[in-house]
């Protein structure tokens, strides 16, 4: 059987529907940069405070953090760390006020500016979250996270030669790390670049061998390009650990795919 070309349609229709860009663990807690300063209080009510909000008590650990912040208002690690745990509820507005309360009090504080812009990331306010992680990152220019949840936006608001520079810096920083290859391979894939798409994917299973989304991918690119061998190879292991991890909506799916190519590949 020749090679031959395939339609987008059904990998664009894959790409919307079943994957997306993978983000950093955003509000965990951010690695630690250069120039973070910690305040030790007296008190012993921050690090209760980061006991609940390791065992996601998320609540009561906003309840302690308001205790220190009560008696200590000039702690700008409770506001963050309060902040964090309003984020982690989902209270976005409130997490972004105790950021900026943070940053009023220690201006310029990396750690801060991420993990605000992040939470505005969650907003309309897309400039507003770009504008601090670039400010992060001119502060800490080894800043993985933020390098890579502003390139996320970047992508997502159609800036796709910014993202792909942030993507490539994080592989610079950070070889091994598997959620940049991936990203990198959806913005290459999008600007139109194949061959370096499917290389980022290669790359990715091999530091990821359980990440579905990569194998699906892959496989509706070998699709596209004509080998329909790999791609059924690919969709099918995307679809058994789409399968192991319950995500049934995306293994229906790429059974879906599965038996598309192969109805087809039997009609030729």
């Amino acid at each position: 059987m020749q090679s031959r070309m395939r339609s987008r349609n059904v990998l664009a229709l894959f790409l919307c529907t079943a994957v997306a860009l993978i983000t950093s663990s955003a509000c965990t807690k951010a690695e630690p940069t250069s120039s973070t300063q910690l305040v030790v209080s007296p008190s012993g009510l921050p690090k209760q405070g980061d006991q609940q909000a390791e065992q996601e008590q998320l609540e009561d650990s906003v309840d302690t953090y308001n205790q220190e912040i009560q008696s200590n208002p000039q702690n700008a690690d409770a506001f963050l760390k309060r902040g964090i745990a309003y984020h982690d509820l989902g209270n976005y507005g409130q997490a972004i006020d105790d950021f900026s309360t943070a940053l009023q009090i220690r201006p310029n504080h990396p750690e801060t500016l991420y993990h605000r812009g992040e939470a505005y990331s969650h907003t309309p306010n897309t400039s507003a979250a770009i504008a601090d992680l670039t400010q992060a990152v001119t502060l800490e220019p080894n800043f993985v996270k933020a390098y890579i949840d502003r390139s996320i936006l970047f992508a997502i608001t159609g800036q796709l030669s910014l993202a792909l520079n942030d993507l490539n810096q994080v592989v610079t920083l950070e070889p091994d790390n598997a959620d940049a290859y991936y990203n990198r391979g959806k913005v290459n894939l999008e600007i139109g670049d194949t061959e370096a798409a499917i290389a980022d994917f290669t790359t990715t299973v091999e530091l990821a061998p359980d990440l579905a989304e990569a194998y699906g991918n892959r496989g509706l690119l070998h699709y596209q390009l004509g080998n329909a061998r790999m791609a059924l190879a690919d969709l099918q292991q995307a679809a058994s650990l789409f399968q192991a991890r319950g995500d049934e909506q995306s293994y229906q799916q790429t059974l879906s795919f599965i038996q598309q190519i192969q109805q087809e590949e039997t009609v030729e």
